[in-house]
């Protein structure tokens, strides 16, 4: 069994923005040199995961729509509540509220997703791509590839 890991950095736009990652990951894996095994790509950030699906301008244009919807930027969150807050405070969190982008984060699940890897590829459906999505402001952010196989 062989274990390979690789991190990535980079400056996000903001807002609800999506990066299509599956390129890289894609030479993380051929860089493995591991035929068979798993991909685990995994941010550690809480306001931005990584999902498998589409990326289609139209699709893309329909889920933040519904996100936001589902949890707008301008309601009460208690997260942002600084007569309430005493845990996990940085400063550059009182300038900015990010309550909204941490339900965001909770309602799409892990922050991390596992692509099976096959004769040293990714087994991801014709359309699917692998993105990263960024729930909170623009912010520099970091992202991991780990293949574990033979």
């Amino acid at each position: 069994m062989k274990v390979f890991q690789r991190e990535s950095q980079f400056r996000t736009t903001g807002g609800l923005s999506v990066r299509d990652i599956t390129d890289e990951v894609n030479e993380v894996v051929r860089e493995s040199g591991i035929a068979q095994g798993i991909a685990c790509v995994y941010s550690p950030h809480t306001t931005c995961c990584v999902r498998v699906n589409e990326f289609e301008k139209g699709f893309l244009e329909d889920f933040a729509t519904m996100l936001k919807r589902l949890v707008p930027s301008g309601e009460y969150y208690a997260h942002d509540d600084w007569d309430k807050r005493t845990e996990n405070v940085c400063e550059e969190d009182v300038e900015f509220g990010n309550g909204h982008s941490h339900c965001m984060s909770m309602l799409l699940g892990s922050a991390g997703e596992s692509i099976p890897v096959v004769d040293g590829k990714l087994q991801l459906g014709t359309w699917q791509r692998v993105l990263f999505l960024e729930l909170d402001r623009e912010r520099d952010r970091r992202w991991v590839v780990q293949v574990v196989g033979t």
